[in-house]
Formats: C-alpha cells, sequence, structure tokens
C-alpha cells in the first residue's frame, strides 16, 4: 500500500515546484508530506479527507471541500499555548474561524480547561467540552445576522451610554453596575461584528487569514495615533502649568508608552511571544494607576490629572494592539 500526500501546483511555475522525500510508515505504507502553507490555505489538518487519483504517470491529490470547516489544532505541549489559551479561543472567534481543539500527549490541567471554558462561555452560540482526556474543542456556530442591525443596536447602546452620563451630570445618578453591564454588552456586539468582518468565503487558514490580526492592530494603532496626537497638542499646550515633579512622572509614564509601542510592533517578523509579554508589562504599570487615579489627582493639579488619565486611556488602546499582535504571535508559531 502506497499513501501519498504531496503538493498541487502548477508544475508551469518553478517557484511552486516543491520536492519531497518519500519515508517509510510501519512494514508496508510509505508516506509524502504536505507543506504546511498548502494545507493551511485549504483547510487541512489531522484527520481531512483528501482526493486521490491517479493522471498518467502521476498522482493527484485535491482537497475535499465538501463539508469542510476553517479550524486550527494547537498542542498544549508549548508553555504559551497553555498561557494564553483563552486568547487562543477569543482570537480564533473573531477571526472567523469555525472551530479549533487544543490536544495533549497527558490529561488537560484543570486551569488550562478553566481559561478556555471561562471564555467559550461569554462568546454567543459556542459549545466547547472534552473530547477525550487529551482533547478539548471549542465550536463556534453561527446564526444568521445582519449586519446592519447589528451595527443599528452597536449605535444605539453607545448613544444610550452617553444619554445616561448627561443625565448623571443633571442628578440622576448612574449605578457603577450600569456602565459595566453595557460595556459587557457592546463587547459581545464588538466581538459579533469582528467575526463577520474576519469570516471570508472559500477561505482557508492561511496567511491572508491570519494577516487579518494584523489589520485588526493597525486600526487599533491608528486610534492610537489619534489619541497621541492630542495629547501632544494639550502638553504643548499645559506644560507650563505643571510642576517639576509632575514632568518627571508625565515623562516616566510616556517611555513606558514608547517602549512598549516599539516592542509590540517590532516583534512582528519574527513573532515573538515573548516581546509581546515585555510590552504587556510595561503598560500594566501604567495600567495599574487607575486604581489610584481618585487618590492621585486629589494630591496633584488638576491638568496633571487630566494629562494622566489621558495617557491611561491611550494604555489601553495600545494594550489592545499588543493583545492583538499576541494573538498573531501565537497563530503563527503554534496553530496546525
Amino acid at each position: 500500500m502506497v499513501s501519498v500526500l504531496t503538493e498541487i501546483e502548477d508544475m508551469e511555475d518553478s517557484d511552486k515546484l516543491v520536492m519531497r522525500k518519500v519515508q517509510k510508515l510501519g512494514t508496508s505504507s510509505m508516506i509524502i508530506t504536505i507543506p504546511r502553507s498548502w494545507a493551511r490555505k485549504h483547510r487541512i489538518s489531522v484527520g481531512s479527507l483528501v482526493s486521490v487519483y491517479e493522471d498518467g504517470d502521476r498522482l493527484i491529490i485535491s482537497p475535499n471541500e465538501d463539508g469542510s470547516i476553517l479550524k486550527a489544532s494547537f498542542s498544549t505541549q508549548h508553555n504559551n499555548v497553555c498561557k494564553h489559551a483563552g486568547r487562543i479561543v477569543l482570537c480564533s472567534y473573531i477571526s472567523g474561524l469555525d472551530s479549533i481543539v487544543l490536544y495533549s500527549n497527558r490529561p488537560f490541567r484543570n486551569d488550562v480547561l478553566e481559561k478556555v471554558s471561562q471564555v467559550a462561555e461569554k462568546l454567543p452560540f459556542t459549545e466547547s467540552g472534552l473530547l477525550s482526556e487529551y482533547e478539548f474543542a471549542i465550536n463556534f456556530k453561527d446564526r444568521p445576522v445582519n449586519v446592519v442591525d447589528t451595527l443599528l443596536i452597536y449605535g444605539r447602546s453607545l448613544s444610550s451610554l452617553l444619554s445616561k452620563l448627561t443625565m448623571h451630570l443633571d442628578g440622576a445618578k448612574l449605578i457603577g453596575g450600569e456602565i459595566e453591564s453595557n460595556y459587557e454588552e457592546m463587547k459581545s456586539y464588538s466581538y459579533k461584528l469582528l467575526r463577520i468582518a474576519s469570516k471570508g468565503h472559500g477561505q482557508g487558514l492561511n496567511d491572508e487569514h491570519v494577516n487579518r490580526l494584523l489589520s485588526a492592530a493597525v486600526g487599533l494603532l491608528i486610534l492610537a495615533n489619534d489619541s497621541l496626537y492630542r495629547l501632544a497638542l494639550d502638553l504643548v499646550n499645559l506644560s507650563d502649568y505643571l510642576d517639576q515633579d509632575e514632568k518627571e512622572r508625565i515623562k516616566f509614564l510616556l517611555q513606558l508608552l514608547e517602549v512598549s509601542i516599539v516592542t509590540s510592533t517590532s516583534s512582528i517578523n519574527p513573532p515573538s511571544i515573548k516581546k509581546e509579554e515585555e510590552a504587556y508589562w510595561k503598560l500594566r504599570t501604567i495600567l495599574g494607576l487607575e486604581e489610584d487615579l481618585k487618590e492621585i489627582i486629589e494630591n496633584t493639579s488638576g491638568i496633571f490629572g487630566y494629562l494622566l488619565s489621558t495617557i491611561i486611556n491611550i494604555a489601553r488602546i495600545v494594550n489592545n494592539v499588543e493583545e492583538t499582535l499576541l494573538c498573531y504571535s501565537i497563530f503563527e508559531k503554534y496553530s496546525e
């Protein structure tokens, strides 16, 4: 018996000709591996069916598109997959995958199961569970979605929050729980819209698909650029009203932002999870100030408090950039 898996390419294009060595499998079988890029392009993974037929002296392999789904698998033997398992689930959803499988050569750790389960429970129409003690599957079940209606609901929800903030200033107190509830609802709609944007007809998990994560990061960087532009204008106009200690503190936070942005964006080629984690911890220094913001403002000038709040908001945007690029790095290094 001869089992041949090889690449189907236009042989007139010499750049696409790939040589493969025939290897022995068991006592009577032989195999040829297929390139990862071709497998991802045609949604082929372990267990997928392909069509094999003879054409003269050639053996032709083609993908079997019937009933195929867009999926990825990750081995939890990689520590970074375990550490960022929750992010993998979220980014799989918003980037348009139909399912993912986490697998291991030993029974799953409880902390990994908890991470993926917590995220999966928050995503609409998502099912998850153990296939065996070595495999955990997450399936994203889409239902018909009207993009226009979804955008209208998104806009109305934002308008509703702004209206409540206005009434709050007029004396109708807004409860913190309402803000939190609205925020979580908006996140859910954001995920839906990102998933709608990401799903492409007949597209496999190829470089084009993965690069959508880069496109999302670029969009976030545009927001960061706009916010930094406003901060720069404010600093130019207000720096004379800061004392020397406040200036030094602002400078330190700006340096943290600078390092975080450079570290995140320099991790793209080659994809570096370590650099993204370094950027994350730099940002945590800034974001951690939010817990003490009220006390800080009470003991500093109003201008310093305003600038600090702006910097924290920019750090939030950059943190989303870092999260997106971290997912890009994980997909590039570990998805199969």
